[in-house]
Protein backbone atom coordinates (compact mmCIF):
# COMPACT_ATOMS: atom_id res chain seq x y z
CA UNK A 1 0.00 0.00 0.00
CA UNK A 2 1.28 3.32 -0.84
CA UNK A 3 2.02 5.70 1.93
CA UNK A 4 0.67 9.56 1.57
CA UNK A 5 3.73 10.97 2.03
CA UNK A 6 5.42 9.42 -0.62
CA UNK A 7 2.03 10.65 -2.61
CA UNK A 8 2.72 14.24 -1.58
CA UNK A 9 6.37 13.68 -3.27
CA UNK A 10 4.96 12.91 -6.23
CA UNK A 11 2.74 15.97 -6.36
CA UNK A 12 5.83 17.92 -5.70
CA UNK A 13 7.11 16.26 -9.04
CA UNK A 14 3.82 17.41 -10.99
CA UNK A 15 4.70 21.61 -10.39
CA UNK A 16 5.42 22.79 -14.13
CA UNK A 17 8.84 24.34 -13.22
CA UNK A 18 11.43 24.95 -10.68
CA UNK A 19 9.79 27.48 -9.05
CA UNK A 20 6.62 25.97 -7.96
CA UNK A 21 8.29 22.80 -7.15
CA UNK A 22 10.68 24.58 -4.76
CA UNK A 23 7.27 26.85 -3.30
CA UNK A 24 5.49 23.57 -2.82
CA UNK A 25 8.39 21.85 -0.91
CA UNK A 26 7.63 23.59 2.44
CA UNK A 27 4.64 23.26 2.50
CA UNK A 28 5.43 19.08 2.32
CA UNK A 29 7.97 19.12 4.73
CA UNK A 30 6.02 21.03 7.23
CA UNK A 31 3.88 18.50 6.32
CA UNK A 32 5.73 15.35 7.44
CA UNK A 33 7.31 16.66 10.43
CA UNK A 34 3.51 17.41 11.73
CA UNK A 35 3.58 21.58 11.64
CA UNK A 36 0.15 21.39 10.05
CA UNK A 37 -0.65 25.74 10.41
CA UNK A 38 2.64 26.23 9.07
CA UNK A 39 1.82 23.73 6.26
CA UNK A 40 -0.98 25.32 5.20
CA UNK A 41 0.83 28.62 5.61
CA UNK A 42 3.12 27.60 3.32
CA UNK A 43 0.83 26.03 0.84
CA UNK A 44 -0.76 29.73 0.25
CA UNK A 45 2.33 31.66 -0.02
CA UNK A 46 3.22 28.77 -2.94
CA UNK A 47 -0.20 30.11 -4.23
CA UNK A 48 0.37 33.41 -4.65
CA UNK A 49 4.01 33.18 -5.67
CA UNK A 50 2.76 31.23 -8.40
CA UNK A 51 0.43 33.28 -9.46
CA UNK A 52 2.62 36.42 -9.77
CA UNK A 53 5.39 34.56 -11.07
CA UNK A 54 2.05 33.27 -13.98
CA UNK A 55 1.27 36.81 -14.27
CA UNK A 56 4.30 38.41 -15.09
CA UNK A 57 5.25 35.40 -17.61
CA UNK A 58 1.79 36.26 -19.22
CA UNK A 59 2.67 40.22 -18.91
CA UNK A 60 5.89 39.45 -20.70
CA UNK A 61 3.63 37.85 -23.41
CA UNK A 62 1.68 40.82 -24.27
CA UNK A 63 -1.45 40.07 -22.00
CA UNK A 64 -3.34 43.25 -21.28
CA UNK A 65 -5.13 42.42 -18.03
CA UNK A 66 -1.83 40.74 -16.53
CA UNK A 67 -0.08 43.81 -17.66
CA UNK A 68 -2.55 45.64 -15.53
CA UNK A 69 -2.11 43.21 -12.54
CA UNK A 70 1.12 43.19 -12.38
CA UNK A 71 1.77 47.37 -12.45
CA UNK A 72 -0.89 47.43 -9.71
CA UNK A 73 1.63 44.84 -7.41
CA UNK A 74 4.57 46.57 -8.57
CA UNK A 75 2.98 49.83 -7.76
CA UNK A 76 1.95 48.74 -4.31
CA UNK A 77 5.57 47.38 -3.56
CA UNK A 78 7.70 50.42 -4.32
CA UNK A 79 5.44 52.72 -2.37
CA UNK A 80 5.42 50.18 0.45
CA UNK A 81 1.70 50.31 0.49
CA UNK A 82 0.59 47.63 2.55
CA UNK A 83 -3.22 48.22 2.13
CA UNK A 84 -3.26 48.16 -1.91
CA UNK A 85 -0.46 44.62 -1.25
CA UNK A 86 -2.96 42.57 1.50
CA UNK A 87 -6.10 44.15 -1.21
CA UNK A 88 -3.90 42.53 -3.92
CA UNK A 89 -3.53 39.55 -1.93
CA UNK A 90 -7.68 38.86 -0.97
CA UNK A 91 -8.63 39.61 -4.59
CA UNK A 92 -5.81 37.55 -6.41
CA UNK A 93 -8.12 34.33 -6.78
CA UNK A 94 -11.09 36.32 -8.02
CA UNK A 95 -8.98 37.91 -10.53
CA UNK A 96 -7.47 34.32 -11.61
CA UNK A 97 -11.06 33.46 -12.27
CA UNK A 98 -12.91 36.25 -13.80
CA UNK A 99 -10.21 37.88 -15.50
CA UNK A 100 -7.54 35.63 -16.55
CA UNK A 101 -9.35 32.38 -16.40
CA UNK A 102 -6.31 30.54 -14.47
CA UNK A 103 -8.51 28.25 -12.77
CA UNK A 104 -12.29 27.36 -12.64
CA UNK A 105 -15.11 28.40 -10.81
CA UNK A 106 -14.85 24.98 -8.97
CA UNK A 107 -10.97 25.34 -8.05
CA UNK A 108 -11.51 28.56 -7.07
CA UNK A 109 -13.95 27.61 -4.16
CA UNK A 110 -10.69 24.70 -3.11
CA UNK A 111 -8.05 27.62 -3.35
CA UNK A 112 -10.77 30.25 -1.54
CA UNK A 113 -10.98 27.74 1.53
CA UNK A 114 -7.12 27.68 1.25
CA UNK A 115 -6.76 31.33 1.42
CA UNK A 116 -9.10 31.17 4.29
CA UNK A 117 -7.65 28.54 6.74
CA UNK A 118 -4.40 30.37 5.99
CA UNK A 119 -5.99 33.22 7.59
CA UNK A 120 -7.10 31.29 10.49
CA UNK A 121 -3.65 29.75 10.54
CA UNK A 122 -1.20 33.32 10.37
CA UNK A 123 -4.02 35.30 12.63
CA UNK A 124 -5.18 34.13 15.76
CA UNK A 125 -6.94 37.44 16.03
CA UNK A 126 -9.20 35.69 13.75
CA UNK A 127 -10.48 33.15 16.21
CA UNK A 128 -12.23 33.53 19.43
CA UNK A 129 -10.60 33.83 22.67
CA UNK A 130 -8.74 30.80 23.92
CA UNK A 131 -9.24 28.91 20.87
CA UNK A 132 -6.06 28.18 18.80
CA UNK A 133 -7.34 26.57 15.00
CA UNK A 134 -5.30 23.23 14.78
CA UNK A 135 -5.58 21.61 11.63
CA UNK A 136 -5.78 18.45 10.70
CA UNK A 137 -3.51 16.32 8.50
CA UNK A 138 -6.50 15.71 5.85
CA UNK A 139 -6.91 19.06 6.13
CA UNK A 140 -3.05 20.37 4.97
CA UNK A 141 -2.91 17.39 3.13
CA UNK A 142 -6.38 18.63 0.55
CA UNK A 143 -4.90 22.05 0.93
CA UNK A 144 -1.47 21.14 -1.00
CA UNK A 145 -3.60 18.57 -3.62
CA UNK A 146 -5.58 21.09 -4.59
CA UNK A 147 -2.51 23.65 -4.72
CA UNK A 148 -0.63 21.70 -6.92
CA UNK A 149 -3.95 20.35 -8.97
CA UNK A 150 -5.30 24.03 -9.48
CA UNK A 151 -2.66 25.45 -10.11
CA UNK A 152 0.81 24.85 -9.43
CA UNK A 153 1.16 22.10 -12.15
CA UNK A 154 0.09 24.09 -14.90
CA UNK A 155 1.57 27.14 -17.28
CA UNK A 156 0.52 30.68 -17.17
CA UNK A 157 -1.66 30.76 -19.94
CA UNK A 158 -4.86 28.33 -19.74
CA UNK A 159 -7.70 30.90 -20.14
CA UNK A 160 -8.95 32.96 -22.95
CA UNK A 161 -5.45 34.19 -23.69
CA UNK A 162 -4.51 30.46 -24.09
CA UNK A 163 -6.83 29.94 -26.43
CA UNK A 164 -6.71 32.89 -28.30
CA UNK A 165 -3.01 31.95 -28.59
CA UNK A 166 -3.31 28.07 -29.61
CA UNK A 167 -5.82 29.22 -32.56
CA UNK A 168 -3.91 31.81 -33.77
CA UNK A 169 -1.29 29.60 -34.30
CA UNK A 170 -3.07 26.70 -36.38
CA UNK A 171 -4.42 29.97 -38.14
CA UNK A 172 -0.73 30.86 -39.16
CA UNK A 173 0.36 29.76 -42.68
CA UNK A 174 3.57 28.47 -40.77
CA UNK A 175 1.47 25.66 -38.92
CA UNK A 176 2.68 22.53 -39.79
CA UNK A 177 0.63 19.91 -42.20
CA UNK A 178 2.41 17.26 -41.24
CA UNK A 179 1.32 15.25 -37.79
CA UNK A 180 4.42 14.52 -35.94
CA UNK A 181 5.69 18.18 -37.10
CA UNK A 182 2.03 19.01 -35.94
CA UNK A 183 2.36 17.39 -32.24
CA UNK A 184 5.62 19.32 -31.57
CA UNK A 185 4.42 22.37 -32.15
CA UNK A 186 1.53 22.29 -30.10
CA UNK A 187 3.64 19.76 -27.64
CA UNK A 188 5.32 23.27 -26.77
CA UNK A 189 2.46 25.25 -26.30
CA UNK A 190 -0.10 25.62 -23.71
CA UNK A 191 -1.48 22.56 -24.99
CA UNK A 192 1.46 20.75 -23.32
CA UNK A 193 -0.12 20.61 -20.01
CA UNK A 194 -3.62 21.90 -20.29
CA UNK A 195 -6.46 22.00 -18.56
CA UNK A 196 -10.05 19.97 -19.40
CA UNK A 197 -11.46 23.62 -20.01
CA UNK A 198 -9.08 24.60 -22.80
CA UNK A 199 -8.59 20.97 -24.38
CA UNK A 200 -12.54 20.69 -24.40
CA UNK A 201 -12.67 24.12 -25.96
CA UNK A 202 -9.72 24.67 -28.21
CA UNK A 203 -11.34 21.10 -30.12
CA UNK A 204 -14.69 22.98 -30.56
CA UNK A 205 -13.49 25.86 -31.63
CA UNK A 206 -11.19 23.90 -34.43
CA UNK A 207 -14.82 21.45 -35.45
CA UNK A 208 -16.49 24.83 -35.47
CA UNK A 209 -13.85 26.30 -38.13
CA UNK A 210 -13.90 23.61 -40.56
CA UNK A 211 -18.42 22.99 -40.12
CA UNK A 212 -18.59 26.79 -40.33
CA UNK A 213 -16.40 28.41 -42.74
CA UNK A 214 -15.27 28.02 -46.47
CA UNK A 215 -11.82 27.63 -45.60
CA UNK A 216 -9.19 27.11 -48.77
CA UNK A 217 -7.63 23.94 -49.21
CA UNK A 218 -4.40 24.61 -47.28
CA UNK A 219 -6.35 26.74 -44.22
CA UNK A 220 -8.87 22.71 -43.93
CA UNK A 221 -5.54 20.71 -44.01
CA UNK A 222 -3.95 22.80 -41.31
CA UNK A 223 -7.17 23.07 -38.94
CA UNK A 224 -7.56 19.15 -39.47
CA UNK A 225 -4.31 18.03 -38.44
CA UNK A 226 -4.28 20.43 -35.56
CA UNK A 227 -7.71 18.15 -34.07
CA UNK A 228 -5.67 14.58 -35.20
CA UNK A 229 -2.81 15.90 -33.32
CA UNK A 230 -5.11 17.10 -30.35
CA UNK A 231 -6.63 13.33 -30.30
CA UNK A 232 -3.13 11.98 -29.94
CA UNK A 233 -1.90 14.28 -27.24
CA UNK A 234 -4.69 14.20 -25.14
CA UNK A 235 -6.71 11.28 -26.50
CA UNK A 236 -9.07 10.74 -23.55
CA UNK A 237 -10.56 14.50 -23.44
CA UNK A 238 -10.59 15.40 -27.20
CA UNK A 239 -12.94 11.51 -27.40
CA UNK A 240 -14.57 13.16 -25.00
CA UNK A 241 -15.35 16.66 -26.37
CA UNK A 242 -16.55 14.32 -29.32
CA UNK A 243 -19.45 12.70 -27.57
CA UNK A 244 -20.22 15.75 -25.41
CA UNK A 245 -20.20 18.12 -28.35
CA UNK A 246 -20.21 17.29 -31.78
CA UNK A 247 -23.49 15.90 -32.82
CA UNK A 248 -25.10 18.87 -31.25
CA UNK A 249 -22.84 21.59 -33.37
CA UNK A 250 -23.32 19.65 -36.68
CA UNK A 251 -27.67 20.19 -35.83
CA UNK A 252 -27.31 24.04 -35.25
CA UNK A 253 -24.99 24.39 -39.13
CA UNK A 254 -26.92 25.75 -41.90
CA UNK A 255 -28.07 23.19 -44.46
CA UNK A 256 -25.63 24.73 -47.20
CA UNK A 257 -22.59 24.07 -44.76
CA UNK A 258 -23.17 20.28 -44.56
CA UNK A 259 -20.56 19.99 -47.23
CA UNK A 260 -18.20 20.90 -44.71
CA UNK A 261 -19.19 17.76 -42.71
CA UNK A 262 -17.90 15.57 -45.06
CA UNK A 263 -14.42 17.51 -44.65
CA UNK A 264 -14.44 16.60 -41.38
CA UNK A 265 -15.11 13.21 -41.41
CA UNK A 266 -12.86 12.58 -44.02
CA UNK A 267 -9.82 14.94 -42.68
CA UNK A 268 -10.44 14.01 -38.76
CA UNK A 269 -9.81 10.13 -37.84
CA UNK A 270 -12.78 8.13 -36.28
CA UNK A 271 -15.29 11.39 -35.97
CA UNK A 272 -18.19 9.18 -37.33
CA UNK A 273 -18.66 6.89 -34.35
CA UNK A 274 -19.45 9.87 -32.45
CA UNK A 275 -22.02 11.36 -34.13
CA UNK A 276 -25.44 10.70 -32.75
CA UNK A 277 -28.03 8.30 -34.82
CA UNK A 278 -29.97 11.60 -36.11
CA UNK A 279 -27.12 13.46 -37.33
CA UNK A 280 -25.72 10.45 -39.17
CA UNK A 281 -29.23 9.96 -40.84
CA UNK A 282 -28.71 13.61 -41.71
CA UNK A 283 -25.15 13.41 -43.28
CA UNK A 284 -26.55 9.94 -44.89
CA UNK A 285 -29.54 12.28 -46.82
CA UNK A 286 -27.09 15.24 -47.17
CA UNK A 287 -24.60 12.70 -49.23
CA UNK A 288 -27.98 10.79 -51.22
CA UNK A 289 -28.99 14.25 -52.05
CA UNK A 290 -25.74 15.51 -52.92
CA UNK A 291 -25.78 19.33 -54.24
CA UNK A 292 -24.36 18.89 -58.06
CA UNK A 293 -21.76 21.58 -56.86
CA UNK A 294 -20.70 19.24 -54.51
CA UNK A 295 -20.34 16.31 -56.93
CA UNK A 296 -16.55 16.70 -57.17
CA UNK A 297 -16.54 15.33 -53.32
CA UNK A 298 -17.99 11.87 -53.89
CA UNK A 299 -14.68 10.14 -54.43
CA UNK A 300 -14.03 11.50 -51.08
CA UNK A 301 -17.18 10.33 -49.92
CA UNK A 302 -16.40 6.81 -51.31
CA UNK A 303 -13.58 6.43 -49.19
CA UNK A 304 -15.81 6.66 -46.35
CA UNK A 305 -16.92 3.07 -45.68
CA UNK A 306 -20.12 4.41 -43.70
CA UNK A 307 -21.22 6.26 -46.19
CA UNK A 308 -20.32 4.31 -49.27
CA UNK A 309 -23.94 3.24 -49.35
CA UNK A 310 -25.30 7.19 -49.30
CA UNK A 311 -23.10 7.90 -52.25
CA UNK A 312 -23.38 4.77 -54.50
CA UNK A 313 -27.59 6.34 -54.15
CA UNK A 314 -26.01 9.51 -55.02
CA UNK A 315 -23.64 8.13 -58.05
CA UNK A 316 -27.27 6.62 -59.50
CA UNK A 317 -28.14 9.68 -60.03
CA UNK A 318 -25.45 11.17 -61.55
CA UNK A 319 -26.23 13.03 -64.70
CA UNK A 320 -23.54 12.98 -67.90
CA UNK A 321 -23.22 16.67 -67.04
CA UNK A 322 -21.90 16.05 -63.68
CA UNK A 323 -19.63 13.19 -64.30
CA UNK A 324 -18.35 15.12 -67.66
CA UNK A 325 -17.80 18.38 -65.56
CA UNK A 326 -16.54 16.48 -62.50
CA UNK A 327 -12.52 16.02 -62.28
CA UNK A 328 -10.96 12.22 -60.98
CA UNK A 329 -7.53 11.32 -60.66
CA UNK A 330 -8.65 7.92 -59.95
CA UNK A 331 -11.96 6.91 -61.22
CA UNK A 332 -14.07 5.35 -59.03
CA UNK A 333 -15.48 1.42 -59.72
CA UNK A 334 -18.88 3.13 -58.99
CA UNK A 335 -18.60 6.08 -61.31
CA UNK A 336 -17.35 4.23 -63.99
CA UNK A 337 -20.83 1.93 -63.82
CA UNK A 338 -22.63 5.01 -64.32
CA UNK A 339 -20.60 6.09 -66.72
CA UNK A 340 -21.34 3.07 -68.66
CA UNK A 341 -24.74 3.18 -67.61
CA UNK A 342 -25.16 6.15 -69.22
CA UNK A 343 -23.66 5.68 -72.66
CA UNK A 344 -25.49 2.76 -72.91
CA UNK A 345 -28.61 4.52 -72.58
CA UNK A 346 -27.90 6.91 -75.38
CA UNK A 347 -31.03 7.72 -77.25
CA UNK A 348 -29.91 9.71 -80.37
CA UNK A 349 -26.45 10.15 -82.48
CA UNK A 350 -25.73 13.92 -80.41
CA UNK A 351 -26.49 12.29 -77.02
CA UNK A 352 -23.72 9.38 -77.96
CA UNK A 353 -21.51 11.91 -79.57
CA UNK A 354 -21.45 14.49 -76.76
CA UNK A 355 -20.76 11.51 -74.11
CA UNK A 356 -17.76 9.95 -75.91
CA UNK A 357 -15.68 12.45 -74.57
CA UNK A 358 -16.07 12.04 -71.40
CA UNK A 359 -16.08 8.13 -72.12
CA UNK A 360 -13.12 8.30 -73.65
CA UNK A 361 -11.48 10.50 -70.70
CA UNK A 362 -11.72 7.57 -68.38
CA UNK A 363 -10.53 4.71 -70.48
CA UNK A 364 -7.56 4.13 -68.24
CA UNK A 365 -9.51 3.41 -65.53
CA UNK A 366 -12.22 1.52 -66.51
CA UNK A 367 -12.09 -2.83 -65.30
CA UNK A 368 -12.13 -4.97 -68.07
CA UNK A 369 -15.96 -5.73 -67.60
CA UNK A 370 -16.80 -2.35 -67.90
CA UNK A 371 -14.37 -1.88 -71.00
CA UNK A 372 -16.25 -5.41 -72.64
CA UNK A 373 -19.86 -3.60 -71.36
CA UNK A 374 -18.73 -0.20 -73.61
CA UNK A 375 -18.23 -2.40 -76.55
CA UNK A 376 -21.56 -4.55 -76.36
CA UNK A 377 -23.23 -1.51 -76.35
CA UNK A 378 -21.71 0.36 -79.02
CA UNK A 379 -22.84 -2.40 -81.39
CA UNK A 380 -25.97 -2.84 -79.78
CA UNK A 381 -27.20 0.04 -79.22
CA UNK A 382 -27.24 1.85 -82.92
CA UNK A 383 -27.01 5.60 -81.90
CA UNK A 384 -23.32 4.38 -80.47
CA UNK A 385 -22.58 2.11 -83.73
CA UNK A 386 -23.59 5.36 -86.25
CA UNK A 387 -22.02 8.13 -84.00
CA UNK A 388 -18.92 9.98 -85.41
CA UNK A 389 -17.41 9.48 -82.02
CA UNK A 390 -17.55 5.88 -81.32
CA UNK A 391 -13.71 5.03 -83.08
CA UNK A 392 -12.40 7.37 -80.61
CA UNK A 393 -13.96 5.38 -77.62
CA UNK A 394 -12.75 2.09 -78.74
CA UNK A 395 -9.09 3.78 -79.76
CA UNK A 396 -9.43 5.12 -76.07
CA UNK A 397 -9.71 1.67 -74.69
CA UNK A 398 -6.66 0.01 -76.31
CA UNK A 399 -4.54 2.23 -73.51
CA UNK A 400 -6.39 0.28 -70.81
CA UNK A 401 -3.53 -1.97 -69.39
CA UNK A 402 -5.87 -4.88 -68.29
CA UNK A 403 -6.85 -6.01 -72.02
CA UNK A 404 -5.02 -6.21 -74.37
CA UNK A 405 -5.64 -5.60 -78.72
CA UNK A 406 -6.69 -9.13 -78.98
CA UNK A 407 -9.46 -9.12 -76.43
CA UNK A 408 -10.97 -5.44 -77.27
CA UNK A 409 -10.31 -7.40 -81.62
CA UNK A 410 -12.53 -10.17 -79.90
CA UNK A 411 -15.03 -8.24 -78.29
CA UNK A 412 -15.73 -5.84 -81.29
CA UNK A 413 -15.90 -8.97 -83.50
CA UNK A 414 -18.95 -10.29 -81.08
CA UNK A 415 -20.15 -6.59 -81.19
CA UNK A 416 -20.16 -7.12 -84.85
CA UNK A 417 -18.33 -4.16 -85.17
CA UNK A 418 -14.87 -5.40 -86.48
CA UNK A 419 -14.11 -2.51 -88.81
CA UNK A 420 -12.80 -1.25 -85.67
CA UNK A 421 -10.16 -3.97 -85.17
CA UNK A 422 -6.75 -3.05 -85.34
CA UNK A 423 -5.45 -3.24 -88.92
CA UNK A 424 -2.56 -5.20 -89.42
CA UNK A 425 -0.47 -2.30 -90.35
CA UNK A 426 -1.14 -0.89 -86.98
CA UNK A 427 -0.28 -3.93 -85.46
CA UNK A 428 2.95 -3.95 -87.21
CA UNK A 429 3.58 -0.56 -86.31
Amino acid sequence: MASPLSDLDELVLKCRDEKANSYIKEAVACYKSGAFRSSIVSTWIAVSFDIIDKLKELSLAGDKEAEIQVEAFEKAMRHGDIASSLRFERDILAICRDKLELISPVEFIDLNRLQEDRNRCAHPSMTADGEIFNPSAELARMHIRSAVEHLLQYPPAQGKYALDSLTSEVNSEYFPTDIDKAIVALDNSPLKKARKSLIRNFSIVLIKKILNKSNDYKETTRTATALNAIRLIHKEEFNATLKDKLSSIVRNIEADALKNVIQLISRVNDVWPYFDQDVKQKIEAFVENLPTENFDDIDIILSLNFLVGSAEKRISKATRKEISETLFFDLPTQVGNRVVELYEQSRSFDQANSFAPTVALHARDYTREQIKSIIEASGNNDQITNSFEVGTVIKALRANQLVTDDEIDRWLDDADISKYKKTKHEVSV
